[in-house]
């Protein structure tokens, strides 16, 4: 056991010498007697009020590097490095910078007031999110594409100037009237009759019919105007009676007497 430990010390001693000897030659040895010198200078210059407050320093400095460790900040690091590298912390300092001055220039009444636009914007945003509007953006975008929009608009101002142009007296007359079409129109849809008498206009010979009597009409009215003025007696009569179109003109209208009877 003797011989053992006495191979290890002889052993450790070398080494040391060694470290010793590597230390000199490489001037380290002289770096570290200067350090503790100086170490030492310090120790003797502080006194008992410096040395706790650099604790104090210290203890801080590690409590703060142990939160910051347990908060996972180092992985933010390269996304740090990369905005400094880039200049966007730099921006983003700006931007603070001019947060601030704005926060310093802004009063309390003008705080509550961006306050109340804030609120009611958001509340604005939930109830046009709510109401659905959002589907139909592609109808108002081709409206907007296609003009349509601008005539709407252009329709609104105008009946906003009619409803402005108008008195009470003119609205109370066209409510009126609107009524009274109301009331002719519901009796005219519950009349069997009328729509009897829709029925019949439908159809193609009735309308042919129509058609041609009011062409005979405008065209025997033009030749009154150009006919010269009748004489009177009873000639002229008889040779109206003796006229084949005069005849033709009393058996239609007989026949159509007959039918009206019917």
């Amino acid at each position: 056991m003797s011989a053992t430990a006495t191979t290890i010390q002889s052993t450790t001693r070398a080494r040391a010498e060694a470290l010793v000897a590597e230390l000199t030659d490489n001037g380290d040895l002289d770096s570290l007697v200067h350090l503790a010198r100086m170490i030492g200078s310090a120790q003797d210059a502080l006194t008992d009020d410096m040395i706790g407050r650099l604790a104090g320093i210290a203890g801080g400095g590690i409590d703060m590097l142990d939160r910051v460790n347990r908060s996972g900040v180092v992985k933010a690091l390269p996304a740090i490095a990369q905005m400094v590298d880039n200049g966007d912390l730099e921006r983003i300092t700006h931007l603070a910078r001019l947060i601030g001055s704005a926060e310093d220039a802004l009063t309390d009444d003008m705080v509550g007031r961006l306050a109340g636009i804030a609120g009611g914007g958001l509340d604005m945003l939930d109830r046009v999110n709510r109401s659905g509007v959002v589907k139909a953006l592609p109808a108002i975008a081709q409206m907007v594409d296609n003009g349509d929009l601008e005539r709407i608009t252009h329709l609104a101002r105008l009946i906003g100037s009619a409803e402005d142009a108008l008195t009470d007296d003119m609205i109370g007359r066209r409510a009126h009237l609107a009524s009274e079409g109301l009331s002719l129109f519901d009796r005219v849809t519950r009349s069997d009759g009328f729509m009897g008498m829709l029925q019949i206009l439908e159809r193609p010979d009735v309308q042919e019919a129509f058609t041609a009597f009011l062409e005979a009409v405008c065209i025997a009215r033009t030749e009154a105007k150009e006919a010269a003025p009748s004489v009177g007696g009873l000639g002229p009569m008889l040779k109206l009676a003796r006229d084949p179109q005069t005849q033709d003109a009393m058996r239609f209208m007989v026949s159509m007497a007959s039918h009206l009877k019917r």
